[in-house]
């Protein structure tokens, strides 16, 4: 699982789609998101922050240079599904004005504390699905739309409208997601890799496939969408320009939390890559660099998701995997160096 080189930058100016159909991913009959992360309490959130990474100038950096090449207003940007605000401090270091939105009143309340600092007349809060922030917000009121680690969970297409609706001409739609963290250096890096796997999809085989169809086919539209890079995300021409999906470390990594061995549905990656999209494809083993023990990497696999009470301790099976990992890793003070599978995607809406 090693990577082979530090870098390696493909650019594919032109990629013709290979297998759907816009109309694929609608997820149209779901009214609530499987995933849906509601009633959250803030004892979940202050693990989850200490395991995930920061939404630092790695990410930030390229959002705000294909902002500024057509459009230098940073007036009024909206994050959605916010969380814990981790996406705040950049957008609120950058923009006059920030609305962060989210459909569980928790997290909000969550991430208000943590950015009490700063005054209301900069960053206002709304409580909505993202589905639905056209019934909160005029169109045309943003100049920028955030969205990290949600959009699979999400209904494509009303969401892509929505999202259409809410953005000023020229305005910047930034979709980002990340996967489970990637062993870079170890010796053992392959075994420690499957195992950390095997784990992740042990915690959410029960979550996966304990509910009824619809949930099951929720919990595929976002198995699929995470499976596909975000490659299933469709932009038309007659609203949307210059989309580039740049993804980071992708080569040998999967980016969904869980995998096909936690799921009772097949898995399959959808391809909605327009002719004119520009694909950026860089192995950069030191994005988002980590150091971590086996505590943390026990940390992070417990607090993956929400789970109701009788789930959130490690079973025997799970038990098994952190003494596998802490072997392969080389003992429980040894510290792993790791970084994140990532992809960003970034499209513009059109001028008229």
């Amino acid at each position: 699982m090693a990577f082979q080189s530090l870098r390696s930058t493909i650019r594919v100016p032109r990629i013709r789609p290979r297998l759907t159909t816009t109309s694929q991913r609608s997820n149209s009959g779901s009214a609530e998101s499987v995933w849906k992360l509601q009633n959250v309490e803030a004892a979940y959130w202050n693990d989850y922050i200490a395991t995930r990474p920061k939404y630092d100038a790695a990410i930030f950096d390229p959002i705000f240079k294909y902002h500024a090449i057509k459009n230098q207003n940073f007036d009024h940007a909206l994050d959605v599904g916010t969380g814990a605000g981790s996406a705040l401090n950049l957008l609120t270091s950058r923009f006059q004005r920030v609305v962060a939105s989210d459909n569980d009143t928790i997290s909000l309340g969550f991430a208000k504390e943590r950015y009490r600092h700063i005054p209301s007349s900069q960053l206002s809060w709304t409580v909505s699905k993202a589905e639905d922030l056209t019934q909160n917000h005029q169109p045309s009121s943003f100049d920028m739309i955030t969205c990290a680690l949600t959009f699979p969970l999400l209904d494509t297409h009303k969401t892509l409208d929505c999202f259409h609706s809410l953005l000023r001409p020229e305005g910047t739609l930034a979709i980002w997601f990340y996967g489970p963290p990637i062993f870079v250096r170890s010796a053992h890096a392959e075994k420690c890799q499957a195992t950390l796997y095997a784990a992740l999809d042990h915690a959410f085989k029960p979550i996966v496939t304990g509910g009824g169809e619809q949930a099951r086919a929720n919990w595929k539209h976002a198995a699929d969408g995470m499976a596909s890079w975000l490659d299933y995300i469709p932009f038309s021409t007659k609203q949307w320009n210059n989309v580039l999906r740049h993804k980071w470390n992708n080569s040998k990594a999967r980016l969904a939390f869980f995998g096909p061995d936690a799921c009772d549905f097949e898995v399959e990656p959808e391809n909605a890559i327009g002719r004119t999209d520009t694909v950026v494809a860089e192995q950069i083993p030191d994005f988002w660099k980590v150091e971590w023990d086996i505590g943390m990497l026990k940390k992070f696999i417990l607090a993956i998701f929400p789970k109701p009470d009788h789930m959130q301790s490690a079973d025997a099976t799970m038990e098994a995997h952190f003494q596998t990992l802490e072997d392969a890793m080389g003992g429980k003070n040894t510290k792993s160096v790791l970084t994140w599978p990532v992809v960003l995607v970034l499209a513009r809406k059109n001028s008229q």
